[in-house]
């Protein structure tokens, strides 16, 4: 008996450490959503943006507020700015409607090759049940880092929340 409270007061005391991740409610004003980073990463936040990266910088992830009528052509305008400045980018297929988190997502994935380097290239758009503002989430990721902060971009995806 004595010996599964002590571990139990273990895991309470530990709990929280384990789960130490930076909470970001995002438009800060007046939030729509919520996203976690991992406690090593670095975040900056803007007025409607927010860039965050992995402590190693090999992961990158930028997060922008989109109105409504932004959010109609945000994949297609995204698309073409990718094409202009990563020469060479393939799209992995047409982009795919889903749902996360109780969230509309449209998703949009391709790979390139900079300076040598094999990249993953990812957007989507997540649209809340409520309101006028969608937001937007890339990243450029070298394909090899994905075996050493795989699991960190599955958790932070899987923090996003509709408020």
């Amino acid at each position: 008996m004595k010996t599964s409270f002590i571990f139990s007061l273990i895991a309470l005391v530990l709990a929280p450490a384990l789960r130490a991740d930076q909470v970001f409610n995002y438009p800060s004003e007046k939030p729509i959503f919520s996203i976690a980073f991992p406690d090593a990463w670095k975040i900056e936040t803007g007025d409607q943006s927010l860039s965050a990266s992995s402590a190693d910088e090999l992961v990158n992830m930028e997060l922008m507020a989109l109105d409504a009528e932004e959010a109609a052509t945000a994949l297609t305008d995204a698309k073409e700015s990718l094409e202009e400045e990563l020469k060479g980018i393939k799209w992995l297929g047409e982009p795919e409607k889903g749902e996360l988190n109780g969230l509309k997502a449209t998703f949009l994935n391709g790979n390139v090759t900079l300076e040598g380097v094999k990249m993953a290239v990812n957007c989507a758009v997540f649209a809340p049940k409520a309101g006028d503002t969608f937001f937007m989430l890339f990243n450029v990721v070298p394909l090899e880092s994905l075996k050493e902060h795989g699991d960190e971009i599955e958790k932070v995806l899987k923090s996003i929340k509709g408020k």
